[in-house]
């Protein structure tokens, strides 16, 4: 079997791992959106309840109660813009990987063709040369 021929085993086992990376940096890019969006529905919800508290009017009892809720939305947005920051970072890592990957193929499909064209030329060698030698032996031949 020709080197180029093995090489290409490796080129598609590398192929095959960049092709991994790329399905997890869709699924981290994925999570990052999902992320996001619910940080952005929490931080609405924050919004229209602060909003109709200032309309209300209510009670000390209940402003202290309808604070609380307010405060525990405050902390689950704080929660959720770690999260993002989580995805995000995971999402970066995950493009270094498939860049990594992408990288790691292109160069083992470039080997691959440089030895497929050393292995043509010695072909291409190979045959001038028996070329040549047929040559030389009807040029012979016919001086006999």
């Amino acid at each position: 079997m020709k080197k180029s021929h093995r090489m290409q085993i490796l080129v598609d086992l590398a192929r095959r791992k960049e092709d991994a990376a790329a399905q997890q940096l869709a699924r981290d890019k994925a999570k990052v959106m999902h992320d996001e969006q619910k940080l952005n529905e929490l931080r609405e919800y924050a919004g229209q309840y602060e909003s109709e508290r200032n309309l209300l009017g209510l009670s000390a009892y209940l402003t202290t109660n309808y604070q609380h809720f307010v405060n525990r939305v405050q902390q689950a947005i704080v929660q959720q813009e770690a999260a993002v920051g989580r995805a995000e970072q995971q999402a970066d890592m995950s493009m270094r990987r498939w860049s990594q990957a992408r990288s790691k193929t292109k160069s083992m499909d470039w080997l691959k063709e440089k030895n497929h064209k050393a292995e043509l030329a010695v072909e291409e060698r190979q045959e001038q040369r028996q070329s040549d030698e047929f040559a030389m032996r009807r040029f012979l031949d016919s001086m006999r």
